[in-house]
């Protein structure tokens, strides 16, 4: 049996015609609607392919596994983004599957291109999660930022989706504001990528604690502190 991890990118657009034919060739078709919003759902998107596509929920891709056929389980953005993805593709291998991952455009990916960054300088990845029975999780994320800035990166906050409730830039800004030195920083907020709806805003991070950038998903790129000519045009010329 097979057992086909099958990235979708960011928009109905990016399914590709090895997904399309991955979808056709299972014998049972997973969509995931958890880890991450899709324009116009990404289940919706996969049933224009196959009809008979079944929702894969938090409860599928964290619960036990489920699957007894060949399968081709469709995931947005790029299939290796999200740890219960990993989990399940390892899964699969222990009950003796055969595995194959097809790759596809991410947020991750996007958000380089589109920061007119250098792609050679940005640093470690973090995710800012929302505050849990008083702990808050912004302590991570500044030591995360000041690492990659002690070594000139740039750095990409990633911000929580998939339990119900969808982190914007807005709520992320607010949380870091605590870091004074954070708040007065000049941020890339972006929400969207690749949708018709695509929005970027570069401003500080107090001013972005204030604006509306609509729905989500979002995230944030923090500059390098010292940039390229380049880079720097690019930020004035093209974001702003």
């Amino acid at each position: 049996m097979k057992f086909v991890l099958a990235g979708a990118g960011l928009r109905c657009e990016h399914l590709n015609e090895r997904v399309k034919r991955a979808i056709l060739e299972a014998e049972e078709v997973w969509v995931d609607t958890y880890t991450s919003p899709f324009p116009g759902g990404l289940l919706n998107c996969v049933k224009g392919v196959r009809e008979d596509a079944l929702e894969a929920d938090r409860s599928v891709l964290e619960g036990p596994f489920r699957f007894s056929k060949s399968v081709t389980l469709v995931v947005p953005g790029d299939p290796m983004a999200a740890t219960a993805h990993s989990a399940l593709l390892l899964e699969a291998r222990r009950r003796g599957y055969s595995v194959q991952i097809i790759s596809n455009v991410s947020a991750l990916q996007a958000a380089r291109s589109k920061s007119g960054l250098s792609q050679y300088r940005f640093g470690k990845v973090v995710t800012l999660m929302y505050p849990k029975e008083g702990i808050s999780f912004t302590e991570s994320v500044y030591n995360v930022i000041k690492d990659n800035d002690s070594m000139n990166l740039h750095t990409i906050v990633l911000l929580e989706t998939g339990y119900g409730r969808d982190m914007t830039v807005p709520e992320a800004a607010r949380l870091l504001c605590e870091y004074e030195e954070l708040c007065d920083r000049r941020a890339i907020a972006m929400a969207r990528l690749c949708w018709d709806d695509e929005t970027i805003k570069v401003a500080k991070l107090r001013e972005l604690a204030e604006s509306d950038l609509g729905g989500p998903p979002h995230l944030l790129v923090f500059p390098s502190p010292k940039l390229h000519p380049i880079e720097e045009e690019f930020i004035e010329a093209v974001l702003k």
